[in-house]
């Protein structure tokens, strides 16, 4: 079984939201490996960015890729 990580990320700069990008990291042996990546993604992005005027907005997921 193999894991992927979705990541969609926005930024609100000076009040304006930009379009949300997203990323795609694959792949993961194992559910943890994956949630111990989104983890790290996830206080990166809710670290504040000092003397700036800048909001981070994301959304972390690890999902199990089906096989064919």
């Amino acid at each position: 079984m193999e894991w992927v990580l979705f990541v969609s990320l926005q930024w609100i700069v000076l009040g304006s939201a930009t379009q949300p990008t997203t990323q795609l990291i694959q792949p993961f042996a194992s559910e943890e490996l994956c949630n111990k990546a989104a983890d790290a993604i996830r206080a990166e992005i809710n670290a504040p960015i000092p003397s700036q005027r800048v909001q981070t907005l994301g959304r972390v997921v690890c999902l199990v890729r089906k096989e064919k």
